[in-house]
């Protein structure tokens, strides 16, 4: 019978699709092993799971993050318990994992939280430079954390030595992709899946100003899901004559990658990584209200390494924008130093790293 590994956790992209990019190394990389899912009803996974024909076991979980303390209690005394029962028995009626991942999310704490029940080894995954709430408090239970970042073991106290450093598995073809400067700079702007109304409305005003100043480029400007934001976007653009490509979103990011010569972008941990391994120069946005402000630790990351700067949303206005983007977009040699940090930075065999970790427990119990 093949080995089984469990992954719980997600509700947003920035845990599920590491998740998928896990599940998928470890199909390839360690022979006869299947992978299951644990998720929550009102996150990402409840759709993108069950459309990739994944074995998802969905709990009706609420986070306990930014919410008031009736609702926290709820959470803790009913539905996490329930929640945690729900899981041993259908692993009863089933299967029981020989190994449970951890991604982080409130649904990974009733996995995690049933697994240490049943006697499972548990990994956690945490793909940010500072962890999340809920590693933070289940790490001392565990086998081992894997860390996205290099940073994040700085934020685990006296528990560093049940990490490892493995890095964000980064999908190969933008891995393949090759940063290089245009003689027409062009600035990319990134608001994520669900776009950010800051950027989409911010960096086309201060687009506008550079145009005024007589600066030459072009502009790739992803706004997210939404009526009328491509519309909006492109007049912003089309009142002083720049030559912008607005879209939605884009399934070709290395594409887009390959055609810019700065991006603009929240940071979130695969946004940040897949600057760092394609060496795209970046001005990161952080998320304000992110938890842990995590998206500030990831770009500071880069920051640090000399691969990126950061604007924090509460200090930016158009005219500081504008200056950020005069600096950096117009010159080659700091945007080429910049690309160079953040290829060095980078770690490209994170999903050998996450085999190594996870192998050894699967094959201790086969």
């Amino acid at each position: 019978m093949n080995r089984l590994m469990c992954i719980a956790g997600g509700g947003t992209g920035g845990h599920v699709m590491p998740a998928l990019a896990l599940a998928d190394v470890v199909r390839q990389d360690v022979p006869d092993v299947d992978v299951t899912f644990i998720g929550a009803t009102r996150g990402l996974e409840a759709t993108l799971l069950p459309e990739r024909g994944e074995d998802v076991l969905l709990l009706d979980m609420h986070a306990v993050q930014g919410v008031g303390i009736m609702q926290r209690v709820k959470v803790l005394l009913w539905e996490l318990p329930k929640s945690v029962l729900r899981i041993r028995k259908a692993w009863k009626n089933n299967r029981k994992p020989d190994v449970l991942v951890g991604v982080g999310g409130y649904a990974s704490v009733a996995g995690v939280v049933a697994a240490l029940l049943s006697r499972i080894p548990v990994v956690l995954y945490e793909q940010n430079a500072i962890p999340g709430l809920v590693n933070r408090v289940l790490h001392r239970f565990c086998k081992v954390m894997m860390l996205g970042f290099a940073s994040a073991e700085k934020h685990l106290q006296h528990q560093s030595h049940k990490s490892v450093v493995t890095g964000n598995v980064i999908r190969a073809d933008v891995l393949q992709t090759v940063y290089k400067t245009h003689e027409k700079p062009c600035l990319l702007i990134v608001g994520g899946s669900q776009g950010a109304m800051f950027l989409n409305d911010t960096v086309p005003r201060a687009c506008q100003n550079l145009a005024r100043q007589g600066k030459d480029f072009r502009v790739i400007h992803l706004v997210g899901a939404g009526d009328g934001r491509v519309q909006d976007v492109q007049a912003m653009y089309a009142k002083v004559n720049i030559e912008a490509d607005v879209q939605s979103f884009s399934h070709d990011m290395p594409n887009m990658f390959a055609q810019a010569s700065l991006m603009v972008a929240r940071a979130g941990a695969m946004t940040v990584c897949e600057a760092g391994a394609v060496g795209m120069p970046a001005l990161f946005v952080p998320l304000p209200w992110a938890a842990d402000n995590h998206q500030y630790f990831n770009a500071l990351s880069m920051k640090e390494a000399g691969a990126a700067d950061i604007v924090l949303q509460k200090t930016c206005d158009v005219a500081k924008l504008t200056q950020k983007l005069s600096r950096l977009l117009f010159n080659p040699v700091v945007l080429q130093a910049m690309s160079d940090a953040g290829v060095k930075q980078t770690i490209r065999d994170a999903g050998a790293r996450q085999v190594k970790v996870l192998q050894p427990l699967l094959e201790a119990h086969a």
